[in-house]
């Protein structure tokens, strides 16, 4: 059950923050903060163990597909699985899994055994593993708060997911040019670990509903048939694959990038993150703030059609302090406005005991990026990063246009 603790002053002074009045809601957020962390340092850790073992951008495009194509099946049926078990015990065993399965990879890299093989098949589990539960955490926010602070929540919960993307990459980054990449993964690991008391310490969850126990297609096919059938979700849902497919495709190959391009190693790709996520989190800030407002598609499309225009700039940029600058801007628009804003309509337009399911499917979104890491890769090996990065950006804008400016759906599902 919902309890928030209901106090006018503390709506009047802190309505930006106003999530945090429910307890429950706190300690997630505060179990997503070491989670964050953890999977913005797990990305660049991984990304850098690869180009140390092979020196190969194309290298790190197969081990991400690797993770990737395992992220996208497990994604959906994460979601079935979020509707019916309980999602709190789910979250925990994800994250001792994920935490053992990074463990086992420093161990093969300090003990001197780690092969290019350990890390594609450590890291296609862990895609696996972190698809169950990236649904479960996202639907776990609409148990936590009430409607009304949805898009509050929402909007507070990607903070931490972004405050992550600061502090993730730049720890990695630093505490491999002091130590090496076995003490960063030994890092990583212990940070999955750590926020799991949080979760065990979340008591007032509403009873799970009883879900008739059919065939788990049949549970997809509902979930997709009400996507189908409901203009919004579609439509948000189109946009969402296009921002992740295309304009986000960079996020996992970006180590070979930098090292191409702005010639920087793993600390000053983690500070280009740190820039992306305090963009991110002025964003989010910004969102947050807005209340419930009204005029939410405004915000999904002119965003995304901003995440392009800063993405192509920053493929062209060779200066590494105005790339800094452009990339804080593309942190800002995409995870800072876009994603949030996508998540808060996909919840507020699905049904409660289709919720886990309809977010599975918009999960599909962000896993697919890591499936279209390596064509870029390989675009960037062919021809050169600006253009792999510029067309990806540009795809992204057209169809941006098509779903979100042309067809009028989004507009109209504005309240007056």
């Amino acid at each position: 059950m919902v309890s928030p603790l209901q106090t006018d002053g503390f709506r009047a002074k802190f309505k930006t923050f106003r999530a945090f009045r429910y307890n429950d809601f706190r300690l997630f957020w505060l179990s997503g903060a070491t989670q964050s962390i953890a999977q913005g340092m797990q990305f660049l850790t991984i990304g850098i163990l690869v180009l140390d073992i092979t020196n190969s951008s194309f290298q790190l495009g197969l081990v991400i597909f690797a993770y990737g194509i395992p992220n996208v099946v497990f994604s959906v049926l994460g979601g079935i699985i979020a509707d019916r078990t309980d999602r709190i015990r789910l979250l925990i065993s994800t994250r001792i899994a994920i935490s053992i399965l990074i463990l086992g990879l420093a161990m093969l890299k300090v003990v001197g055994l780690l092969e290019l093989w350990h890390v594609f098949a450590i890291s296609s589990l862990l895609g696996a593993v972190q698809a169950i539960n990236n649904p479960s955490r996202m639907a776990l926010i609409g148990d936590l708060v009430e409607r009304k602070d949805l898009m509050n929540g929402v909007a507070l919960f990607s903070m931490v997911d972004q405050s992550g993307q600061i502090m993730g990459p730049a720890l990695s980054g630093l505490v491999i040019e002091l130590f090496d990449v076995a003490t960063a993964l030994f890092v990583n690991a212990g940070l999955y670990a750590s926020g799991i008391l949080f979760l065990i310490l979340i008591e007032s969850l509403p009873a799970i509903s009883e879900i008739p126990k059919t065939a788990m297609l049949i549970d997809l096919k509902k979930g997709l048939h009400c996507v189908r059938s409901s203009p919004v979700l579609y439509t948000v849902t189109g946009l969402a694959f296009a921002f992740t497919f295309f304009a986000m495709s960079y996020r996992q190959v970006l180590p070979a990038f930098t090292q191409e391009v702005l010639s920087v190693g793993a600390g000053g790709t983690g500070l280009l993150w740190m820039g992306a996520g305090l963009g991110s989190l002025v964003g989010n800030l910004t969102l947050a703030s807005l209340d419930d407002y009204k005029r939410k598609s405004l915000i999904l499309v002119g965003s995304l059609i901003a995440v392009c225009i800063f993405l192509a700039l920053f493929a062209w940029s060779t200066w590494y302090w105005p790339s800094w600058i452009i990339f804080f801007f593309v942190g800002m628009a995409s995870t800072g406005f876009f994603w949030p804003m996508a998540n808060t309509l996909v919840q507020l337009n699905a049904p409660p005991e289709l919720r886990g399911r309809i977010i599975s499917i918009l999960q599909v979104a962000p896993a697919i990026h890591f499936l279209s890491a390596l064509p870029l890769a390989s675009a960037g090996n062919a021809f050169s990063w600006p253009i792999a990065v510029t067309g990806a950006a540009v795809i992204t804008l057209f169809i941006a246009l098509l779903l979100g400016v042309w067809n009028p759906t989004l507009r109209r599902s504005d309240p007056k």
